[in-house]
């Protein structure tokens, strides 16, 4: 009888955001691991390990930056047209 000794998922996370390398773009792919994360560009070979305490650092630091870019593209939307009926 078989039996699963340890769980294990495996979620990839493919972002919006576009990072420019080599003269060209990519999109950032993020593999979610248990203890760490794998971070590569979409079609490129190099993977980079960053564990998970090392991000929320990262972004425990920028909080307040972030903050402030999400304001300050709320100020910027467009507003939406009602159509009529």
């Amino acid at each position: 009888m078989a039996y699963l000794i340890e769980r294990r998922a495996q979620v990839l996370f493919v972002t919006a955001s576009l990072v420019k390398e080599n003269g060209k773009k990519y999109k950032i792919v993020i593999e979610s691991r248990p203890e760490y994360a794998v971070i590569t560009l979409q079609g490129m070979k190099g993977q980079y390990p960053i564990c998970w305490e090392a991000i929320f650092e990262a972004a425990r630091r920028r909080h307040s930056a972030n903050l402030h870019l999400e304001a300050e593209a709320g100020t910027h939307r467009q507003p939406t047209k009602k159509r009529r009926p």
